[in-house]
């Protein structure tokens, strides 16, 4: 949305880049706006900027933009798209789906395929999605955001594994329909903002069955594709569920939409807990599920959010803002920093109880 610059707050994330009177950008797309980069647009007399309709906290921005927003059957007309058209689009239609399984439907695979699609066309063009795609969710619509956040994400790693792109489309089928049978749960045992209560996890644990159930028919689903979607809660070791399978009974297809879910749930907004940032739930994915993830498809997805170029502007956890000076590649989530304000070095792999909470720009 494009936003007058006196109305910018901080936390504003940019969708575009900012472009001044040379080739390079004045500030650059994805950028979380601080107070210094507010002072930079009035110095060089920026009248108005295009920014995500999310600040970098989850919130919606309250400001007014320049133009209305279009509603969801102009954008479907538009000749230029954005992801973010497409995103929305797709969220708008899964949740369609979803309320005719709660009244009794079936899944009908051709309305999925058409979901996806172009979602996962566009997604092709430009992957700086996958580091922000965790800010598109919201409290109310969790899970209609999940499972076509989940369905990207786990196609992203395929595709990073060396997938071709019909197994890559199967893998994303998997995403989205992995938690179809939660149609078939009862809306106060997740739809609600408290924690969940044993009762409620002891219905929600079913839902991979049901899942599998309104699935197992279909005949344009690859049978590992519905293995993928009964497996996405088991894991290595055995500690999963429906059923408990462990080591190479766990199919990999089964591990990448796995993968994919537990990092869109940690890092979302969800109805009982706020949203965290990428680099500390990668890091809690590293650590506390060792041995119940597959390592090398984690750190295909570890790569894609951790390879952050040298100068890369970062906030940390102790509300410090540095510069990343060295990425090493064993340990990638926690790079050498430079402090802006005091010239510090700051070793992320020794200060472990800090860690980078957001990108703010290059």
């Amino acid at each position: 949305m494009k936003v007058r610059v006196e109305e910018l707050m901080v936390g504003c994330i940019l969708n575009k880049d900012v472009m001044g009177k040379t080739n390079n950008p004045l500030i650059p797309v994805n950028t979380t706006l601080n107070e210094m980069h507010l002072e930079v647009l009035k110095s060089f007399l920026i009248k108005e900027v295009d920014i995500e309709s999310k600040l970098e906290n989850g919130e919606l921005f309250s400001g007014l933009g320049t133009e209305d927003s279009p509603s969801l059957s102009e954008v479907k007309t538009s000749p230029a798209l954005s992801f973010l058209d497409y995103y929305g689009q797709a969220v708008e239609q899964y949740k369609k789906e979803f309320l005719s399984w709660q009244s009794g439907l079936g899944v009908n695979i051709s309305n999925i395929r058409n979901i996806l699609l172009p979602l996962y066309e566009k997604a092709q063009e430009n992957k700086e999605w996958i580091r922000k795609i965790h800010r598109y969710s919201n409290k109310e619509d969790y899970y209609y955001h999940h499972p076509i956040a989940v369905a990207l994400i786990a196609s992203f790693i395929a595709k990073g594994l060396g997938y071709d792109n019909g197994q890559c489309l199967q893998i994303a089928l998997a995403g989205c329909l992995a938690d179809c049978g939660m149609a078939k749960i009862n809306e106060s045992s997740f739809m609600n903002t408290r924690s969940l209560n044993e009762q409620d996890w002891n219905e929600i644990k079913k839902h991979p069955v049901h899942s599998y159930q309104m699935v197992k028919n279909i005949p344009l689903l690859k049978t590992e594709t519905k293995i993928a979607i009964l497996q996405h809660h088991e894991r290595l070791d055995g500690s999963g569920y429906p059923i408990g399978e462990m080591g190479k009974r766990v199919q990999m297809q089964s591990q990448i939409v796995a993968i994919a879910d537990i990092y869109h749930a940690m890092t979302a907004e969800r109805p009982y807990k706020n949203m965290q940032s990428p680099f500390k739930s990668l890091q809690v994915m590293e650590e506390d599920q060792f041995g119940k993830l597959h390592i090398s498809i984690l750190k295909v997805l570890i790569s894609a959010i951790a390879s952050l170029p040298v100068g890369t502007t970062v906030k940390l956890s102790d509300g410090q803002f540095g510069k990343v000076i060295y990425v090493k590649q064993d340990a990638m989530l926690r790079p050498l920093v430079k402090i802006l304000d005091t010239g510090e070095i700051l070793d992320l792999e020794k200060k472990r109880n800090i860690y980078i909470t957001s990108i703010i720009g290059s």
